[in-house]
């Protein structure tokens, strides 16, 4: 992990006192999210008294309120990433050319290293293009219509072209044998692409919101508890916001690719770990549903009917004579006939 990570990391913890990974999913998405909805909140904050004497309950309230925020923004994050990668909600004609952009920028990025005259003009663009997922030749091409969406999919695509792994189901179960504190390291590293970009989202739905307020304003309609102020001061906000938005979104690319090497890395290195999953014995389904059966149920399987009884002499299905069965299972602790 890069120094200066471990630096921010640091002074965030002390600073407010909390995991860092807590701090970029949680603890700023609520504080952007108050600065959206700050006259609101003020308004709120207005009804505890404001006299020195109750300042630490103003204090409390606020740092309540950023917290509640952010909780509730953080459990949208899977949904923002469907949004920016281009995956929900997207209308079809926007999609195509989205896809279409970012193709002329893989096109664009080939052209270069074709016709590169030094080494670090072709390195560059190299490392640029490689991100993007790439097809059954082998070639880098736009899936997405997004550079977000094109950086997660190459990745997520490495296992499978590698290794055969399906990223999608191999993924959780390679993360559960990780070491505790290799899992908490990367985390806090991924935690950072996580922030810029709900950062990022907060920001572009606080220029709408900001924006409605503005329309709504001009036309004489106002919320005393959303005073935003004049629809020119509201108007202001709105390039402010989008600004916000868009670096935040920037910000985040780099984390991501970073992010994306990590993942790859993971298959790399630890995807033997599972490989315990590939190695089957015999009759194991039939033996795990007999002992399923056995200790929810106290239920064997008759070897006449092929139904499950809970008969200790005899079959409560077919009358089947079980008792000799019984004792072998007792002697020995092998379920019958697997």
């Amino acid at each position: 992990m890069e120094p200066g990570f471990e630096a921010a990391k640091g002074a965030a913890e002390k600073l407010f006192g909390v995991q860092f990974p807590v701090f970029m999913r949680i603890i700023l998405p609520g504080l952007m999210a108050s600065a959206v909805f700050y006259p609101a909140i003020g308004w709120a904050l207005g009804h505890l008294p404001g006299d020195p004497d109750h300042l630490w309950e103003r204090i409390l309230g606020y740092a309540a309120l950023v917290v509640l925020l952010g909780a509730l923004i953080s459990t949208l994050n899977s949904e923002i990433y469907k949004i920016y990668e281009g995956r929900t909600h997207w209308p079809s004609g926007l999609k195509a050319w989205g896809i279409r952009r970012q193709q002329a920028q893989v096109d664009k990025l080939q052209k270069t290293i074709s016709s590169a005259a030094t080494q670090a003009e072709y390195d560059e663009a190299w490392s640029e293009l490689r991100v993007y997922p790439t097809s059954d030749r082998g070639d880098p091409e736009a899936t997405h219509p997004t550079r977000i969406g094109n950086i997660l999919a190459g990745y997520e695509q490495y296992p499978n072209t590698r290794y055969g792994m399906d990223s999608v189901f191999y993924w959780p179960r390679i993360w559960l044998q990780i070491d505790k504190d290799v899992k908490e390291e990367i985390d806090s590293q991924w935690s950072v692409a996580d922030g810029f970009l709900t950062l990022s989202a907060i920001a572009y739905a606080g220029a709408a919101i900001w924006l409605a307020q503005a329309l709504l304003a001009i036309f004489g309609i106002g919320l005393a508890w959303l005073a935003f102020g004049t629809a020119s001061l509201a108007t202001l906000a709105v390039p402010a916001w989008l600004a916000i938005g868009y670096i935040s979104y920037e910000l985040s690319l780099p984390f991501h690719r970073e992010n994306g090497e990590v993942f790859k890395s993971i298959f790399d290195v630890h995807r033997e770990k599972v490989r315990n999953m590939i190695t089957f014995k015999p009759n194991e389904k039939e033996t795990w549903r007999a002992a399923w059966a056995y200790l929810q149920y106290q239920a064997m399987k008759c070897p006449n009917c092929g139904k499950y009884t809970n008969g200790a002499d005899k079959c409560d299905k077919c009358g089947f004579g079980l008792a000799e069965r019984n004792k072998s299972f007792l002697d020995s602790g092998k379920f019958p006939g697997t």
